[in-house]
């Protein structure tokens, strides 16, 4: 591999490559990277890159004893979907740009590159195998759940309507810009008959309804004009946090970004509310929760009104049905616990919009 080239896999990358990147970012104190073992982590449904932990050997001074290596997936429909929605550039971008900005800890970045025109990448980060996981089939413990919300609202602060989408953030698109919503829609047009193949069974008619439906609203579901816009995550949900325990409270890390787009701020929390807590806890903290992140702009001047953020809430709980809906149908499910994710992200989305009376705001 030519001393210039990104290593896109984890063959690719060489002791020279793993001691300058660790030299560069400040964290290995002299020596070099003799070595090092790899490991496949994280493998499960959604998955848009590889990711391995890698345990170097250095020959004198002194490194991390562990680093995750991101690198691009080798199936050539996933690479067409991470090329046409911009997801590894987007990702790189953040790292660069957003991630040492925002109040939400993310792993330290160590290393990263992209290359436009093979959109080839690299990133090397932070391991937070220390850090507490928790499974997602269980549903995000409601304290958890709480600090997670009151650290999304702090990070959607530090974006609300800033100045710089028109600068250093002038990559990072809006949730409606083309090609997304037209990404979705032919996403769910073709997943909808596999889908309802493997999780008919989940499917009353009135969701049925939508789904037939979705595909031909999308565009309108997605755009919010005229609305105040954040750097949202896209993809926040229990299995992309991480969290350490401090006498203040718990710290959320999150992973995986992706997916970020520029949008309304209910968007991340009718995700994450609607897919990674269990129906139970959502309908008895909800309410509760939402008034945590409001209250949390409200502490840095910023007022999202109550009926605005409801109503933002649910349109987003409405449109979060297409999650599961090309998971299920579309996405190569390769283990048993994806199946069940999938069928769980329905189940809850489901009992979420009839709970909020979401399908009223379908368009």
């Amino acid at each position: 591999m030519p001393a210039h080239a990104i290593p896109t896999t984890v063959e690719q990358v060489t002791p020279a490559w793993l001691t300058d990147a660790l030299r560069g970012s400040g964290v290995l104190d002299g020596g070099t990277v003799t070595g090092f073992d790899a490991e496949l982590i994280g493998q499960g449904v959604g998955l848009m890159g590889l990711l391995h932990r890698l345990t170097p050997t250095y020959g004198g001074g002194s490194g991390p004893e562990t680093v995750v290596l991101k690198t691009p997936v080798e199936h050539e429909m996933t690479r067409f979907v991470a090329r046409t929605f911009q997801f590894y550039g987007k990702e790189v971008a953040f790292y660069r740009t957003a991630a040492d900005r925002s109040p939400l800890t993310t792993p330290r970045c160590l290393a990263s590159a992209h290359d436009p025109e093979s959109d080839d990448f690299v990133l090397l980060l932070e391991d937070l195998g220390d850090a507490e996981v928790h499974n997602q089939l269980d549903g995000c413990p409601p304290d958890l759940a709480e600090a997670a919300v009151r650290a999304l609202a702090r990070h959607h602060t530090e974006f609300w309507e800033t100045p710089s989408f028109g600068k250093e953030l002038s990559w990072l698109p809006y949730g409606w810009d083309p090609p997304m919503p037209q990404g979705v829609q032919q996403g769910v047009t073709m997943a909808w008959e596999p889908f309802l193949a493997g999780f008919g069974d989940h499917v009353d008619d009135d969701i049925r309804a939508i789904g037939e439906r979705f595909p031909s609203v999308v565009e309108e579901m997605m755009y919010f004009p005229e609305k105040p816009t954040t750097l949202v995550h896209g993809d926040y949900r229990l299995d992309n946090l991480f969290f350490r325990r401090h006498e203040d409270g718990p710290e959320v890390i999150a992973i995986d970004w992706q997916i970020c787009v520029r949008t309304v701020g209910a968007y991340d929390l009718g995700y994450f509310l609607s897919q990674s807590l269990t129906t139970e806890n959502r309908r008895a903290h909800e309410e509760r929760l939402l008034d945590v992140y409001r209250s949390t702009l409200a502490e840095a001047g910023i007022d999202y009104p109550t009926d605005e953020l409801l109503e933002d809430y649910r349109r987003t709980v409405l449109f979060c049905l297409c999650y599961p809906i090309q998971a299920g149908g579309s996405i190569e499910l390769v283990n048993e616990r994806a199946v069940q994710l999938v069928g769980l992200m329905l189940d809850r989305v489901v009992a979420a919009i009839r709970d909020l009376d979401a399908a009223s705001l379908m368009p």
